[in-house]
């Protein structure tokens, strides 16, 4: 028997059986139609952020980035927080300029305290963010009121994670750099890293570093809160995320990434089920 023969009945055999296998297992059309929807809704569910949320953060962004050598006024602190009803608390502590070793150094941007109120306003989370210059840095030092008043926040909240946003170079070569003391600050619950790397992949964010900057070295917030007993996970965003007034493309990364972290949240933190609209 010749090689094209042999080929050609293997072909056939197999042919045969894919068309019985096909039809022993055969659905109704309505079940194929329900199951086909179902699975859609699963792998691509409905988006949740609207735009008036993402106009509302570009007004926050724009006001604190105008407030480099503003004075802090007396009427005013250096700091701000905004209750929240769940066990989470986020911090952007680099949204104005913060003071490190007798001058002060570029901030992270408005955009980090605008993006942590927005996904506060999702989930329900509390929120602790720099308003005024101070001469001090949160992430870098202790001694400061910011860090007092997380240390009042973490024991009234009980939080299961404290999160902290900042922002990164545009020219880094990530979307995201997790940093976690290099597994530390999880306190051995490394499912808050893979699920939060599961949501950002789902929303198309992709390119992760893990603990190019890993919140160790320095008096940092992750490391304030996980010696508290809290899991704390630095994140270092690509600033192309945290710019939502620069224009259209910059406020739809910054969409679909706070859509990114209202999911993991909401459905893995928080364990509340899938978020709809």
């Amino acid at each position: 028997m010749s090689n094209i023969s042999l080929s050609l009945k293997l072909g056939l055999i197999f042919s045969a059986g894919f068309l019985l296998a096909c039809q022993s297992t055969q659905l109704p059309s309505t079940a194929k139609h329900a199951t086909t929807h179902e699975a859609l809704a699963q792998t691509y569910p409905a988006a949740i952020i609207e735009p008036k949320l993402v106009r509302d953060a570009i007004k926050i962004e724009k006001v604190l980035n105008e407030r480099q050598d503003v004075p802090l006024p007396a009427d005013q602190k250096s700091y701000k927080i905004v209750a929240g009803s769940q066990p989470i608390i986020i911090t952007a502590p680099h949204s104005v300029r913060p003071y490190r070793n007798g001058k002060y150094r570029f901030s992270d941007g408005g955009g980090t305290a605008a993006y942590a109120l927005a996904l506060a306003e999702l989930v329900g989370a509390h929120v602790i963010y720099a308003q005024y210059e101070n001469k001090t840095d949160a992430n870098f030092e202790d001694n400061n009121e910011f860090k007092r008043q997380l240390d009042s926040l973490i024991e009234q909240v009980k939080p299961k994670l404290v999160l902290d946003i900042h922002g990164s170079n545009p020219m880094r070569s990530y979307d995201v750099d997790i940093g976690n003391m290099n597994g530390d600050a999880v306190l051995g619950q490394n499912e808050l890293v893979a699920d939060l790397i599961e949501q950002l992949a789902k929303e198309g964010i992709s390119s992760i570093s893990y603990n190019r900057f890993s919140a160790s070295t320095q008096q940092t917030i992750a490391k304030f809160a996980s010696k508290r007993g809290v899991p704390s996970i630095q994140l270092e965003v690509n600033a192309t995320y945290l710019m939502p007034s620069e224009g259209s493309l910059e406020a739809q990364r910054f969409a679909i990434l706070l859509q990114a972290l209202t999911r993991y949240l909401a459905e893995d933190v928080l364990d509340e089920g899938a978020v709809t609209l």
